[in-house]
């Protein structure tokens, strides 16, 4: 999309990303009003964009976890001032550096949702999301355009399961996952 992302650029994406993610949760005819956003997530491929990315970042709040996620870093950034995601608001980007993918674009690509649990696993978010929006598997399958990807992403050191669930539209994504990172991060960094 640009040659030259930045945060410039990026918030003025953010309008379109939004429409985009709204356009998905149409899709899978559910409303996320009551969730908490918890994190957006910026894609980049070019380290150049994604080193730059991470200063800006960082002169706009504090980096607060350096974690490596299946081989990778990934930044994640406490923001001074809530960034305003269509109707949603959050102070958490995550931006990881870039791996062998090269993206469409480089800018916005996921918003991520806090969907508590009773039990913090992956058959346990997956009970979750059908409580909170029944059917919602089903219709993601009857949208060929909607995938379906589930992960456990496990950071060393760790100590707070991570299921995640994803439902990937053209190039943006909505994902859920049972804790926020505030407390994720904060699992890392105990004893």
């Amino acid at each position: 999309m640009h040659d030259a992302t930045n945060l410039t650029t990026l918030m003025r994406d953010k309008a379109a990303f939004a429409d985009k993610i709204n356009q998905l949760l149409d899709l899978l005819a559910i409303n996320c009003a009551e969730l908490t956003l918890d994190h957006v997530a910026i894609r980049t491929h070019d380290i150049a964009v994604t080193e730059s990315l991470a200063s800006e970042l960082a002169s706009q709040g504090k980096l607060c976890s350096e974690a490596i996620v299946n081989g990778r870093p990934i930044h994640i950034y406490a923001l001074e001032r809530a960034l305003t995601i269509g109707q949603w608001q959050t102070l958490w980007v995550e931006l990881p550096f870039p791996n062998h993918k090269r993206y469409s674009r480089q800018s916005w690509e996921h918003v991520e949702f806090v969907l508590p649990c009773t039990t913090a696993d992956m058959a346990g978010l997956k009970q979750a999301l059908q409580r909170a929006f029944p059917g919602i598997f089903a219709r993601a399958e009857q949208q060929h355009t909607i995938t379906v990807k589930c992960s456990e992403p496990c950071v060393k050191g760790e100590r707070l399961p991570n299921p995640t669930i994803a439902f990937k539209y053209q190039d943006v994504c909505v994902k859920f996952h049972p804790f926020p990172l505030a407390e994720i991060i904060a699992s890392e960094a105990s004893d």
